[in-house]
């Protein structure tokens, strides 16, 4: 059973008790209701508009509540849930309609008594509106559909464009280029050490510099410590210097990625700019340790933070798969995972007297 047909099952006995008058039991499955929106819907809702459209299901949903609680099975109640004709007049105050239960508390603020109802309030029909036999529950609260929304992947680069930075690395005889990503307000970067290693004369690259998106301005960034063995560098750059970046937001708890869920590479392909490719996660830690997925990987997009559907980065992107014959593979590309990271970070902030 999906989040919303979930929801629905419970509009659908909620519905049955009003019929039954008995407003206890209906305000137990209504509670549901509420419970299973907030739970499943708010924290992957993102846009401004669709917590509105949320908001307004649940103050709907919870004046249905205090009615039953309240009072009873009221009118406002029985409007809800397809049980009576829409009323657009105020309610008298005071008053118990026809078969309520209970005492009336006229001009209540916390509940729906002297409200006057407007007509999304007492019909819950429309748009992502599902048919429960009899009446219905409108839940487009509970999804975004303005014509404006461009998908999770568009909303998490456009969030992140001022925190992710591409990077040009200069060394005795070449030139190339990487990505990289702010992890805190005081300028410290992360990125690959290939990025900032120069393999053909075995140093740091001379010249480090990195730049935000549609940035003219390059700016100096600094080695700090790396680990070759997972393809880690912590660099930094002085903040003064640099106007209007942001953090990225690291996942919190990386054991909670899931097998075939979506993710996102922020990458600078061939130095050609930052842009975002989206995949699905293939192993969230393989043999190898590296998390794995089906985003494309190019030269330059080493060092761009992967990340999930909530907007945390649950990874540094690094390599492709090269097959024992020598194949690359197709969709195999490789990251060090977030909890490895964040061990390596803590390491280095306690040995080297770091504050990030």
């Amino acid at each position: 059973m999906t989040n919303k047909e979930q929801i629905i099952s419970y509009y659908v006995n909620a519905r049955e008790q009003v019929k039954l008058k008995n407003p206890r039991l209906a305000r137990k499955y209504v509670l549901m209701i509420l419970n299973s929106a907030v739970k499943t819907y708010y924290s992957d809702t993102i846009s401004i508009l669709a917590k509105a459209k949320l908001a307004a299901f649940l103050d709907k949903w919870l004046a249905v509540s205090r009615d039953l609680y309240d009072v009873g099975v009221t009118e406002y109640v029985k409007e809800c849930f397809g049980l009576e004709t829409p009323k657009r007049n105020v309610r008298p105050a005071g008053k118990v309609a026809a078969g309520e239960t209970g005492e009336s508390k006229p001009d209540q603020s916390s509940g729906a008594k002297g409200r006057k109802k407007s007509a999304s309030q007492v019909s819950p029909v429309g748009k992502g509106s599902s048919s429960v036999g009899g009446g219905d529950i409108d839940i487009s609260g509970l999804i975004d559909e303005t014509e404006s929304q461009q998908g999770w992947g568009a909303e998490i680069f456009d969030a992140n464009i001022t925190a992710v930075v591409q990077i040009s690395a200069t060394g005795a005889d070449s030139v190339s280029s990487g990505t990289g990503f702010i992890i805190s307000d005081k300028g410290y970067i992360l990125t690959n050490d290939h990025v900032v290693f120069d393999e053909r004369n075995g140093v740091y690259n001379a010249k480090l510099k990195m730049s935000l998106a549609g940035e003219k301005t390059a700016h100096k960034i600094d080695v700090i410590i790396s680990d070759k063995s997972v393809d880690v560098a912590l660099c930094r750059f002085d903040p003064s210097d640099v106007q209007g970046f942001t953090v990225v937001k690291l996942v919190a708890d990386y054991s909670k990625i899931k097998q075939g869920a979506d993710c996102l590479v922020i990458g600078n392909a061939f130095g050609m700019g930052l842009a975002p490719c989206m995949g699905n996660i293939r192993f969230t830690k393989n043999d190898n340790g590296n998390l794995v997925y089906t985003i494309p990987s190019n030269p330059g997009d080493s060092g761009g933070p992967v990340f999930n559907r909530a907007g945390e980065c649950i990874g540094i992107n690094k390599s492709k798969t090269v097959a024992v014959n020598g194949t690359v593979a197709e969709g195999y590309a490789n990251a060090t995972p977030m909890d490895t990271v964040r061990k390596l970070l803590q390491k280095w902030c306690e040995a080297n007297h770091i504050i990030l």
